[in-house]
């Protein structure tokens, strides 16, 4: 009996001391979190600075850990860092839109920016396009907290699609039978620093 009772002691006194330290642990995280999250902009003007593969990796891991509908990842992820490759997916866009002339003189359609992330969907999983968003905002949270910028384009893919001298190109993301080419996400190092956007917090609404 007093065995168990100085166990019982010993096991209290443990977590007495480790409780604070796990709970300041969450509250930094809580607050790191938050941070990035208020901080984030949409950039769409980038420096010539390209992204290590590494860092790449290292958010790109970030992105696939995103929560996802019965663990299937039901998505596929094409990364093109190469500037010839950003540049003949413009010109045949550019071919066929003339008023999709990219402004300010940049390389290419996604804002002129040294890598593009491209994303599909299986058309075979109703609950995809949410699984594709969902890794998405943990790439451009990820990408942000490291010091890189992004913007979420769907445009210039919808665009891409449309275009008869894109299609090789396209076909050249090498996405599996059955996967479409939902939208893209710019990274680069940004060339701007953009003012955060009103939100219109009378879109919450609690139901009682």
């Amino acid at each position: 009996m007093k065995k168990t009772l100085f166990m019982l002691v010993s096991l209290f006194a443990m977590v007495s001391c480790t409780s604070p330290q796990v709970k300041n642990e969450v509250g930094d995280a809580s607050q790191v979190v938050d941070s990035v999250i208020m901080a984030r902009r949409s950039v769409r003007q980038y420096t010539d600075k390209t992204i290590s593969r590494d860092m790449l990796n290292q958010v790109l891991k970030s992105g696939i850990n995103a929560p996802n509908g019965q663990g299937r990842q039901a998505y596929e992820i094409r990364v093109v860092d190469n500037p010839e490759m950003l540049a003949a997916i413009t010109m045949a866009v550019l071919n066929d839109n003339q008023a999709m002339k990219p402004q300010n003189e940049v390389k290419n359609i996604f804002a002129g920016a040294p890598c593009v992330v491209f994303i599909a969907n299986d058309t075979t999983y109703d609950m995809s396009q949410v699984d594709c968003g969902l890794l998405g905002q943990n790439i451009i949270l990820s990408a942000w907290s490291k010091g890189i910028a992004s913007c979420c384009m769907a445009y210039p893919v919808r665009l891409m699609k449309e275009s008869k001298l894109c299609a090789p190109l396209i076909a050249k993301l090498g996405f599996s039978q059955g996967y479409n080419l939902l939208y893209s996400i710019a990274l680069g190092y940004a060339n701007e620093s953009p003012n955060a956007k009103p939100r219109k917090t009378e879109k919450i609404k609690y139901v009682d």
